[in-house]
């Protein structure tokens, strides 16, 4: 595998600049950003941060371009098939390119960064299979035999996108893939801690010669570049995923503009899971901690709460710890990694934080973990407490870490159920369990956006991904996610005139 600096100078774009109405661009600002390699916390790259200029730039173009140009009111829906194709095989041919850069900008393990190009390449061929399938409906007469009605579905038009740090180049493609294909326009900006393969994927999108100009749109920044995006009355949809607080503030804000637009927003979650006595407790034990480790914990979907039997709370312990000890971290381009490290030190901090709430203001007891690890950037130890109470801090709060509570042990299912039910949280939820009248009322009682049995983390493309309450609303994935970038039009002819 080349190295890091390899890729580097390798780029086939400068990350300098922005990519507007089909053109890589100067940005008007002065003001850049560092991108960080988390595993050592060394500076790999400087990108612009972004102004209103270059945001109103990037929304006109995006406009021009719905209303005005052939994507819209040219393009047959094969021919917007065709593009996503040719921009899925794009990414396809780039893939070993991609996945090093995802690895370095992220410290996700190279394992995980070509899973979810597998995905990523999916989504692209998955949503071009709707392209050219959108329909409406004919209303035979009901009152007035003269009066044909049907509908017929539209584009929302100029979609903005705000994407989190956690998954990049993934969360790109469950959002852009389903817009474009419906025949939207958009305007995408990254988490300002992971820009890189955005950028490179803007340079793929380009390459294919099958975008119009304007059609797809960069800005690069943090939170003011965003909530530009959010306020701008050009915009007519936004897309959001992100902390609850501000996606809180993009629903005030989406509202109270002169324009009210449509949102869906993909929030936070602190996921229960729970292992009944029927568990096969070893399998559980690992997909536990995967559940809640994955991604060095930076899920949404996260097992963050986990439940455990009374009869076999002692006996499940001891495999819980061996599981979590047992990960591998290490350098994220070794095949062998199974953990990366957290994305920045505001959130190594955090976690570090949280950690410490635990142990001191919880007063909960730590199996195992708790503290920095490998001496470098910015790695924490998987980390597990035990006996934790349900209203804990670290059993409530999104933590956004590799740190699992587990809770005081249960005697009742109902009992978990009711607790749950209050959780503000809706996204996720596991059960690993045998008995199917276990299983049905867990997953039928309970409010949760999926719910795993007997696995976690599994997500395709052809299921709607979301949640409940301050988990967000609006879906990711499936026809669902499709179906929310198109807008139904009545038509009512009189034939009789």
């Amino acid at each position: 595998m080349s190295s890091n600096a390899s890729i580097l100078s390798r780029l086939p774009f400068d990350e300098t600049l922005i990519y507007i109405d089909g053109e890589w661009t100067m940005s008007q600002a002065s003001q850049t950003c560092r991108v960080e390699n988390p595993d050592t916390a060394e500076t790999i790259a400087t990108v612009p941060e972004c102004n209103a200029q270059d945001l109103d730039r990037a929304v006109k173009a995006a406009y021009t371009a719905f209303h005005d140009g052939p994507w819209v009111n040219e393009y047959s829906g094969a021919q917007r098939r065709d593009a996503l194709l040719a921009l899925a095989t794009a990414i396809e041919e780039s893939r070993q390119d991609v996945e090093e850069l995802e690895s370095l900008n992220t410290g996700k393990p190279i394992s995980d960064v070509r899973m979810e190009l597998d995905d990523t390449i999916d989504l692209f061929r998955f949503f071009a299979g709707y392209a050219d399938k959108v329909e409406g409906r004919h209303i035979a007469a009901q009152t007035n035999r003269n009066l044909e009605g049907y509908t017929v579905k539209v584009p929302v038009g100029v979609v903005g996108f705000i994407n989190a740090f956690n998954y990049p180049i993934c969360l790109l493609a469950w959002k852009v893939a389903p817009a474009l294909a419906a025949g939207c326009t958009i305007v995408f900006k990254p988490g300002p801690q992971t820009p890189l393969t955005t950028q490179y994927f803007a340079h793929l999108l380009h390459k294919t010669g099958r975008f119009p100009r304007g059609v797809f749109n960069v800005v690069l920044g943090g939170a003011g570049v965003g909530q530009a995006l959010v306020d701008h009355d050009l915009v007519d949809k936004i897309g959001f995923t992100g902390s609850v607080a501000t996606g809180k503030q993009v629903i005030r804000s989406t509202a109270s503009t002169r324009n009210v637009r449509c949102t869906s927003v993909e929030l936070g979650g602190k996921s229960p899971g729970v292992v009944m006595p029927d568990a096969d407790l070893d399998k559980t034990a690992k997909l536990v901690v995967s559940g809640c480790m994955a991604n060095a914990g930076m899920n949404c979907n996260a097992l963050t709460r986990l439940w455990v039997h009374r009869s076999i709370y002692d006996e499940f312990m001891p495999r819980l710890r061996a599981a979590a000890e047992a990960l591998v971290l290490s350098t994220p381009q070794d095949s062998a990694t199974e953990m990366g490290p957290l994305i920045d030190k505001r959130q190594y901090d955090r976690v570090l934080e949280y950690i410490r709430i635990g142990r001191d203001e919880d007063k909960a007891a730590l199996l195992t973990g708790g503290q920095p690890a490998l001496g470098r950037g910015y790695w924490i130890q998987p980390t597990v407490f035990v006996n934790v109470s349900p209203t804990a801090r670290i059993a409530t709060e999104e933590i956004f870490g590799p740190v699992l509570s587990v809770l005081e042990p249960f005697d009742s299912l109902d009992e978990v159920i009711e607790i749950e039910r209050k959780n503000e949280f809706g996204l996720a939820a596991g059960i690993f369990a045998r008995r199917h009248q276990d299983i049905a009322k867990f997953t039928r009682k309970l409010r949760s956006g999926t719910i795993w049995v007997n696995n976690y983390n599994a997500l395709y493309s052809y299921l709607p991904f979301g949640g409940f309450r301050n988990s967000g609303f609006g879906r990711e994935l499936g026809y669902e996610s499709f179906d929310g970038y198109l807008v139904p039009k009545s038509i009512i002819d009189d034939i009789s005139y």
